[in-house]
């Protein structure tokens, strides 16, 4: 009798598990069928490397794998309209207030301007300087770490985290390729903020921007004022003394242990696309600093918008009116 008992609950116990097992079957098909079933797989393996989803956070997970990508900024805000008028190569009327295009191959005048000395918010393109005196105050292997004071600065484009470190070189990448202003952040206020932006007022003045002046490492501050035709300056010194900074600028992507910053600028699939940076704060709109080669010389030129509300599209069409 206690036999028939032992094989009685044991049978019922089996039954119960394999219900429960199967309930759980379904729900995980219902979950991942549809999801699993464009990809027609034949193996385990071809379903482990189908199982990829982004997290909350930003967070690649592939796998048992977790990765950051982040692939564009917030400030850079790039839109199809824009893309669809690069392919067309600039339509319509130019947009920015202010801009200027100016042959850095010569020191011949601005071959196109307008209000190109009327001082203007210029948002991330602050960074193109932050970057130069980064570079000048911090030495390169330095390592800098990731916290809580750097973390609260709007917007998390480079998807740091508290505690992380980089070098001082490193962090050029997420600083220009995605405008993380956690970036700007943080090669100030490892050298002292305060002192830093100070530097940064200084190099400009030395360089014969004389109108432009920072109130902060990152451009959110509409206090970061300069002209296009200062920024053409900048622009050219860079290029000339420190053509590193700029070569940041044209990356398409560059990995950092677990982080892949992806640079979202359009003009990197064009051959004459000689690097620069974007940049947007409402107080701005749109704003642009960018180098290309023209003509069958290769001359250098360099093209600054600002106010744009079709930044690309803008500078398109600066281009091709001195390609005409």
């Amino acid at each position: 009798m206690k036999q028939f008992f032992l094989v009685l609950f044991g049978g019922l116990a089996a039954i119960i598990v394999g219900v429960g097992l199967s309930y759980l079957g379904m729900a995980g098909w219902q979950a991942w069928g549809p999801r699993l079933a464009k990809y027609h797989l034949s193996s385990f393996s071809d379903i482990a490397a189908a199982i990829i989803t982004t997290s909350d956070d930003g967070t690649l997970i592939s796998g048992l794998t977790r990765s950051i990508h982040w692939t564009a900024s917030q400030e850079e805000d790039p839109n199809n309209t824009e893309v669809l008028s690069i392919a067309a190569y600039g339509s319509g009327n130019i947009t920015a207030p202010s801009y200027i295009v100016k042959d850095l191959s010569s020191s011949a005048a601005p071959a196109i301007s307008q209000n190109s000395e009327k001082l203007m918010p210029i948002a991330s393109l602050t960074k193109l300087v932050t970057a130069e005196v980064a570079r000048r105050l911090i030495p390169s292997n330095s390592r800098i770490s990731i916290t809580g004071s750097i973390m609260v600065t709007y917007g998390n484009t480079a998807q740091f985290r508290v505690g992380e470190t980089f070098t001082a070189a490193d962090l050029l990448y997420p600083l220009l390729m995605v405008s993380s202003n956690d970036a700007a952040e943080a090669y100030a206020q490892s050298y002292g903020r305060k002192k830093f932006i100070a530097a940064m007022n200084d190099f400009t003045q030395s360089i014969g921007a004389y109108r432009t002046s920072f109130s902060d490492p990152s451009g959110l501050s509409p206090r970061n004022v300069s002209t296009a035709s200062d920024l053409a300056t900048i622009l050219g010194w860079l290029q000339k003394n420190d053509p590193e900074v700029i070569a940041v600028t044209q990356l398409k992507s560059k990995t950092l242990g677990s982080h892949t910053f992806v640079n979202p600028t359009h003009f990197l699939s064009w051959s004459n696309y000689a690097g620069g940076k974007n940049g947007f704060i409402p107080e701005a709109n749109r704003t642009g600093a960018s180098l290309f080669t023209m003509g069958k010389s290769k001359d250098l030129y360099a093209v600054v918008v600002l106010g744009s509300a079709s930044r690309d599209s803008d500078e398109a069409q600066l281009l091709r009116k001195i390609a005409d």
